[in-house]
């Protein structure tokens, strides 16, 4: 793997033999001919730039590994950067959304696990044995999920914050943080997304969320803390528009209001959580928008702020007016003849 991320050595595995899917056409027959241990599925929306760094991060090591790009309708040229890797499976869609991608690559896998890997990010090496190992270590689980490095556009390692540990309740754990940054950090069971249906369509943004807790909800999940995965921070990630990541995002909160009392406590935790963590995004966002004179960009933001976090509007606002005041008096003593 290209670039200065920490490298994972881990021993290999003994390969998993899911039943083979039938041949659809001639032109699938050799990638098609082999029994398949891991899907690692890449959607990928105009991200022609950064795909060809995420389909080589993807080390199979002692796995029979496919990888399956599913194209969602770009314009910059992402079915050719697709088409010359040889042992890509491309897949073209009109587009759909991300959710949609996902799960188009989903019903497309073979392979016992699933892996989901967002075209602008990477692997680590290892990544895929890891993932894999753990499953197989741990049968009841339906899925594994460890850690990521940060990164910059141009791939160099930025600060990665330190991210607890869980090891009891996963659902619980979940709705009052989400641990899972990037879908590349977990691995799942094909036949546990089957059953809950895959990803959610409706909240792009927080697919990803609404998928780990309704696969929680289920199935005991095993955190194996490895680094696995390194998530790649720009200017076009979907994370970055706070708005959008606090509407959909309490949006997968109010699906799984807990009815089990022992996760009653976790979800107003999480919901304090998630419109503290975006709400600050939102006010940095809006006195960037007042800065630049950009009224209308800075009310449509506060109107959000106001419709999910009140409070924060109202410690705002105080907040300018108690600047405001201390610049009056400051002005008034400048201004009072000198004794």
């Amino acid at each position: 793997m290209r670039g200065p991320l920490l490298r994972i050595i881990l021993p290999t595995c003994s390969r998993i033999h899911p039943p083979r899917r039938a041949v659809t056409s001639p032109s699938e027959a050799l990638l098609l001919s082999a029994a398949v241990d891991v899907s690692v599925v890449i959607p990928c929306y105009n991200q022609a730039r950064y795909l060809p760094e995420a389909i080589d991060s993807v080390d199979a090591g002692a796995r029979s590994v496919e990888v399956i790009v599913v194209d969602d309708g770009s314009t910059d040229g992402t079915a050719g950067v697709a088409a010359s890797f040889a042992h890509v499976r491309t897949i073209r869609q009109e587009n759909q959304g991300l959710a949609a991608a996902r799960n188009t690559g989903l019903a497309h896998a073979r392979g016992r696990y699933v892996l989901f890997l967002d075209a602008d990010d990477r692997l680590l090496p290892g990544a895929v044995e890891c993932g894999a190992r753990a499953l197989d270590d741990h049968p009841a689980c339906a899925m594994t999920y460890g850690r990521c490095v940060m990164m910059g556009p141009d791939g160099h390692p930025w600060p990665t914050p330190r991210v607890p540990r869980v090891d009891r309740d996963h659902h619980a754990a979940l709705l009052r943080q989400n641990v899972i940054w990037m879908p590349a950090m977990a691995m799942f069971r094909r036949e546990a997304l089957a059953q809950v249906g895959g990803f959610a369509r409706g909240f792009d943004a927080a697919a990803d969320y609404d998928l780990y807790l309704r696969v929680t909800r289920r199935w005991p999940a095993h955190d194996h803390g490895v680094r696995v995965a390194a998530y790649r921070r720009h200017a076009a990630n979907m994370s970055g528009n706070a708005s959008r990541m606090l509407r959909e995002t309490l949006a997968v909160m109010q699906r799984h209001l807990p009815s089990n009392p022992e996760v009653a406590e976790a979800w107003p935790e999480g919901c304090r959580a998630w419109r503290d963590f975006y709400g600050t995004q939102l006010v940095e966002e809006i006195r960037a928008h007042l800065r630049q004179r950009e009224t209308a960009a800075a009310l449509r933001k506060t109107l959000t702020l106001a419709r999910f976090h009140p409070s924060r509007v109202v410690r705002e606002l105080a907040r300018k007016a108690h600047l405001a005041a201390v610049r009056r008096r400051r002005g008034l003593r400048l201004s009072s003849p000198s004794a």
